[in-house]
């Protein structure tokens, strides 16, 4: 038979009651490791507080979240993307004259030749294929030929300056660059360039005098706005520029004639 020592729950020396027991059996810590404990508790409580309504607000504004990343993830292939950077520009609008704007003159000719340089690019057999496409041929071998959307649309802005002066160039009007049919191309080439990449900057408006002193408000466009560095993507176009004085010379001598494969596609050639 087991002693009443054995059947008895065991019960150290020196204690009177089970309180004394309870206390005793914890370990003795000290006040600054109770310190820490507390200040940890309500760390993680506040790293909670903060994933919870960054989730939340990552749910209520991107109800479409599942589509938009699937788009991104099958957006069209373009050797361009390489090239594409952004940065945080302060668009100083309407401070100082333009030199793409104005009456026609040596500097502005000059700074749209500039800017539209790389009208036509070459482009490799690798790089159709990915995009699943087909283009104009070069007769040397070195590949296809193809244009930058954007550049497309500055010419276009082009065109519509310069159809604003048709006596100043009267090349251009003899050849209906100022067309009503090129207009409306133009003006449905920036109007989906425009919703295609659609700029979400925020303007605002100020209030102004005008010239007799009355008061009127004015659109406001001063401040940071997301851009893609253009001097990026012009180095990258820039390598592959093909370069031609006039549409009959590219057609002659650097690319392949239709029945060797490939047809004209619409080529704008800047001027």
């Amino acid at each position: 038979m087991a002693s009443q020592d054995e059947q008895d729950p065991f019960i150290a020396k020196g204690f009177d009651s089970e309180d004394d027991l309870k206390y005793a059996s914890r370990p003795k810590q000290h006040p600054k490791t109770h310190l820490i404990i507390f200040i940890s508790q309500i760390l993680f409580f506040l790293l909670n507080i903060t994933l919870f309504m960054t989730t939340k607000a990552s749910n209520t504004d991107c109800t479409s979240c599942g589509a938009l990343n699937q788009n991104v993830y099958h957006s069209p292939y373009s050797p361009a993307h390489s090239a594409i950077r952004y940065k945080v520009s302060q668009d100083k609008y309407e401070e100082g004259p333009s030199p793409f704007s104005g009456v026609p003159r040596l500097e502005l000719d000059e700074a749209w030749s500039k800017l539209l340089r790389s009208s036509m690019i070459r482009l490799s057999a690798d790089e159709m294929r990915k995009m699943n496409k087909t283009s104009v041929t070069l007769k040397d071998g070195s590949g296809y030929v193809g244009y930058l959307e954007a550049i497309h649309m500055l010419h276009c802005v082009k065109r519509m300056h310069q159809a604003q002066y048709p006596e100043h160039y009267p090349k251009l009007q003899a050849e209906d660059a100022f067309s009503t049919h090129h207009w409306d191309h133009c003006l449905e080439v920036l109007r989906k360039g425009i919703m295609c990449n659609a700029d979400t900057t925020i303007n605002t408006y100020l209030w102004q005098r005008d010239s007799h002193g009355k008061l009127m408000i004015k659109g406001n466009r001063t401040g940071p706005r997301k851009c893609t560095d253009w001097d990026k993507l012009q180095e990258w176009a820039e390598d592959r520029t093909i370069y031609g004085s006039d549409r009959d010379r590219f057609l002659e001598s650097l690319v392949s004639p239709s029945e060797h494969g490939g047809g004209l596609g619409p080529l704008e050639l800047g001027t």
